[in-house]
């Protein structure tokens, strides 16, 4: 938890967090126009005790210019509406965090796979997929930039995810 206690104390990483909350997850999407972050707010020295959802838009000095969607949007309380999972399936390493709104599925990942052509010998992707429970099409916001991942933050925080490609899956 001690990155957690360094989150709380710089404010630099923020971009649409309430004042109160630093990100565990966050990225430039759609090259620079919108950002996606996961806020966690609590204790110093502690645990987590809110996370909130947050997507929206970025002037184009990169700056915040509006919050479309935050989930939920009071964060109080919110801990047992997210899901937090870490796998791996067909060489593919995820690192997700899963919530339901409105008839939606929303999952925050970042990916990584072997790749014997990059430089780093890895290649990946990283962003939001949102998909449509009632008719099961999905579509994906891409990161723009490598997000900021913290999710071992969140070990023993979140709820195992029982819908990975592997079944059950939880932050270890």
């Amino acid at each position: 938890m001690a990155l957690f206690v360094g989150l709380l104390l710089s404010g630099s990483f923020a971009h649409a967090c309430e004042t109160d909350a630093q990100p565990i997850f966050s990225c430039e999407a759609d090259e620079g126009r919108k950002f996606i972050e996961l806020c966690a707010s609590g204790e110093p020295g502690g645990a987590p005790s809110t996370l909130q959802y947050r997507f929206g838009s970025q002037t184009p000095e990169g700056r915040d210019d509006k919050v479309e969607l935050a989930f939920p949007e009071k964060p109080a309380g919110s801990l047992d509406r997210f899901f937090g999972a870490v796998y791996t399936h067909r060489d593919v390493y995820t690192q997700s965090v899963r919530f339901k709104s409105a008839g939606f599925s929303y999952t925050v990942f970042t990916e990584s796979w072997p790749d014997a052509d990059s430089a780093e010998g890895t290649a990946g992707s990283a962003g939001v997929t949102v998909r449509n429970l009632r008719t099961g099409k999905s579509r994906t916001v891409d990161c723009s930039e490598r997000p900021r991942f913290y999710i071992f933050e969140l070990q023993g925080v979140l709820a195992c995810d029982p819908e990975t490609p592997v079944g059950k899956a939880c932050i270890q």
